[in-house]
């Protein structure tokens, strides 16, 4: 006669260590990962990456459990079992994809920057004939400059432009999470200093990709006076 399911939960329960009353109180993250990663395979995935003491406890207590056994046994279990609360357990894997993560966007900018620069300095030195009406025939009487944002953004880049004091973003992808913070000092000596937010940096870089086309400018048509000639006549 086979075991019941409340049997074989009880019983892969107790080769995993759980006893009676270890999962009191233990809050559920089964979700939380769930909504924040996409699913339970992503974030043990994540967690195989990851060089942790924590994530490699885990990982060690999670390939313990068979394959029947993982039917039995909830998430929640296994990461009380290999030691971890599951603040912790979320704390490890937003630390894991938050790396892993970092790390392709590194290889993303390294790869783009070269093209990324090569756009920059073509936006900046572009420039486009500015054609009038001269008479009866049109003619090119000069050249628009280059895009003014694309030459502001290159000089900044290269250090031809001084960077405004302060305005300075640390991005900090550890797994500790850390808050990146501007000096009180700092802030008392110099006087409060306005940071561009992502948004408007990412409008200066759709203007740099994307310029809008000068408007036509109106050039004075020269006007042919004809000559006069002044005849003397008697009154």
């Amino acid at each position: 006669m086979g075991r019941t399911p409340r049997n074989a939960k009880q019983a892969a329960k107790k080769r995993l260590g759980i006893k009676p009353g270890d999962m009191d109180g233990v809050p559920s993250v089964t979700e939380k990962i769930k909504a924040g990663v996409g699913s339970i395979d992503r974030a043990i995935q994540a967690l195989r990456e990851d060089d942790s003491e924590d994530a490699l406890a885990f990982i060690q207590k999670y390939d313990s459990v068979s394959k029947s056994d993982k039917k039995f046994v909830t998430l929640e279990e296994i990461v009380t079992a290999s030691g971890l609360t599951t603040r912790r357990f979320v704390e490890i894997v937003t630390g894991a994809i938050m790396e892993q993560c970092g790390d392709v966007t590194k290889m993303m900018v390294t790869v783009a920057q070269p093209e990324v620069v090569k756009a920059t300095i073509k936006a900046a030195t572009d420039s486009v004939p500015i054609v009038a009406t001269v008479g009866n025939r049109q003619r090119v009487v000069g050249y628009t400059n280059g895009d003014t944002k694309a030459m502001e953004l290159f000089h900044k880049a290269t250090g031809f432009l001084p960077m405004p004091k302060g305005a300075v973003t640390n991005i900090n992808l550890n797994q500790q999470n850390n808050t990146a913070q501007l000096s009180s000092k700092d802030d008392e000596d110099d006087g409060p200093e306005d940071l561009q937010t992502m948004d408007s940096f990412l409008m200066d870089m759709q203007d740099v990709l994307r310029p809008e086309l000068p408007a036509p400018r109106e050039e004075a048509v020269p006007v042919i006076v004809p000559n006069i000639e002044y005849i003397d006549a008697d009154v």
